[in-house]
């Protein structure tokens, strides 16, 4: 898995075809999307244009998508894997994730029902799928360490990547030891503390691309602070999936792998950790599956 993804949340038509076509000239090889994105046809397309014109290959593209919460039972993730593998216009995944750990149904009147799916009859589908090859590899998004843990011991395939909210400000400790401790990749989305976040999910003002010692540290070093923020995450061994519809700022966020900061400035940034979660995901309170007070 590459360490560096294009994230694509939020992105969509022709500004994303624009932007995600920048980012692979530029050099990107890692695009990260999922099935409630709604966005999985547009860049099927942007990848089926490219490799028809020999301009990539498709074994060069590392695609991650996700099943929804909507899709947890075994034989909608099937299903909704097999939607996403014809809108991305390819007959594999190379990384296939659980987005949510919480089921639910939407209703005729667009009304959300909490439903409880036992996660391991989710991941039950996903092992198929990736049995068969129509996902390289499968993991989950959001999950808590429990949650995870009760997949190890129950499943002869354990997840090979772990997804979830980190950055400066939530540094996720105790889950990236634990993943550690068994071997799965952790990828860290809103590193850069996702200033354009969705208003449901804005609880608080804090910026951490405004935070005082972050720009010091990238003036320092001639870099920004969002460079400063991604190369910290990747330093910790996370991949990194910033996104930006801003065609400077994908490539500002492309330089981020030929530098490493000190020990000393590594350390500065380490303790800015305030615990701050920016996608708290307060609208699944009551749900038999949310945990809001353990990490995810």
């Amino acid at each position: 898995m590459p360490t560096l993804g294009f994230g694509t949340f939020m992105l969509k038509g022709e500004k994303l075809k624009e932007v995600l076509d920048y980012a692979l000239f530029l050099g990107y090889r890692h695009i990260d999307t999922a099935a409630s994105y709604e966005n999985e046809e547009e860049i099927g397309q942007v990848l089926s244009d490219r490799v028809n014109a020999g301009r990539l290959n498709r074994k060069d593209i590392f695609i991650t998508t996700k099943v929804p919460c909507t899709h947890l039972k075994k034989a909608d993730v099937i299903e909704s894997a097999q939607s996403s593998l014809a809108k991305l216009k390819t007959s594999y995944v190379d990384m296939l994730l659980v987005h949510h750990p919480w089921g639910f149904i939407i209703k005729e009147n667009n009304e959300m029902q909490f439903e409880h799916v036992d996660l391991l009859e989710t991941w039950q589908g996903f092992s198929t799928l990736f049995k068969s090859q129509k996902a390289h590899s499968i993991g989950v998004s959001n999950f808590t360490l429990g949650q995870i843990d009760s997949i190890l011991k129950s499943s002869d395939v354990p997840p090979a990547n772990v997804q979830l909210e980190c950055h400066a400000y939530f540094l996720q400790n105790k889950l990236k030891a634990f993943c550690d401790e068994h071997h799965i990749a952790v990828s860290a989305y809103a590193p850069l503390g996702a200033p354009n976040r969705p208003a449901p999910h804005v609880q608080n003002n804090e910026n951490l691309l405004e935070d005082p010692l972050i720009k010091e540290i990238a003036k320092n070093y001639k870099k920004t602070p969002a460079q400063v923020l991604l190369n910290f995450l990747l330093c910790r061994g996370f991949v990194v999936l910033p996104k930006s519809a801003n065609k400077d700022r994908i490539k500002e966020n492309l330089d981020v792998l030929n530098w490493t900061m000190t020990t000393k400035d590594y350390d500065k940034i380490a303790s800015l950790d305030k615990g701050i979660r920016f996608f708290r995901f307060l609208f699944m309170r009551g749900h038999p599956d949310f945990f809001e007070e353990e990490d995810f």
